[in-house]
């Protein structure tokens, strides 16, 4: 799908030049472009590209530390321009889960297709942590909700019982359960908390 935006990041004019009129023709839109890392990561927060394109003549020794930033933070795709065998765009290339990388003389259908690609797997990965993070707060809404049942059970109700009061409360009070079963035991801490005082005393 063509119409997503980026940033072109390289020393040398020619290069910048180059992936414009192969990228803009294909119908994506140009935004901006620098020669180094600090404003390259400055223009990704002002700009939020689709994707930047970074040549490797940037000197990938100082730009290491940015490309793993907008890795880590998932802040856009991105395609490595660079030579086969370079040993720092391998190394960053190992380890990044939202780059991709263009060999060097550049070709129009090579870029096209790399851009296109990392695209999509920058989706398929931004639809993974998200299905991650949801199950992730899944358990861990099903251990506190267990955890609140064992409460209520404590103090006489069975475990469906204890499974209704919850569910019938996050409906009354229109929260979800993970809510009040947080509020039932933050309740019974407090409540353990006050009775260790009044031994105390």
């Amino acid at each position: 799908m063509a119409g997503e935006k980026y940033i072109v990041a390289a020393t040398e004019n020619s290069v910048q030049i180059a992936v414009r009129n192969i990228l803009n023709p294909g119908g994506y839109l140009y935004l901006e472009h620098c020669r180094d890392p600090v404003s390259l990561l400055r223009l990704i927060r002002s700009y939020h590209p689709d994707f930047i394109v970074v040549d490797s003549g940037m000197q990938l020794s100082e730009a290491r530390s940015t490309l793993e930033t907008v890795d880590d933070e998932m802040l856009c795709a991105g395609i490595l321009l660079g030579e086969y065998g370079d040993p720092i765009a391998f190394s960053i290339m190992e380890r990044s889960k939202a780059l991709s990388f263009c060999p060097k003389p550049l070709n129009r259908d090579m870029l096209l297709h790399t851009v296109s690609m990392a695209l999509l797997n920058y989706r398929r990965v931004l639809e993974l942590n998200a299905s991650l993070k949801k199950m992730t707060e899944s358990y861990e809404s099903r251990k506190q909700i267990d955890r609140a049942k064992a409460i209520l059970m404590e103090q006489g109700l069975s475990e469906n019982e204890a499974y209704a009061l919850i569910r019938k409360r996050s409906m009354d009070e229109r929260t979800t359960m993970r809510s009040i079963a947080d509020s039932i035991i933050y309740l019974h801490k407090k409540e353990k908390s006050f009775k260790g005082v009044d031994k105390d005393a």
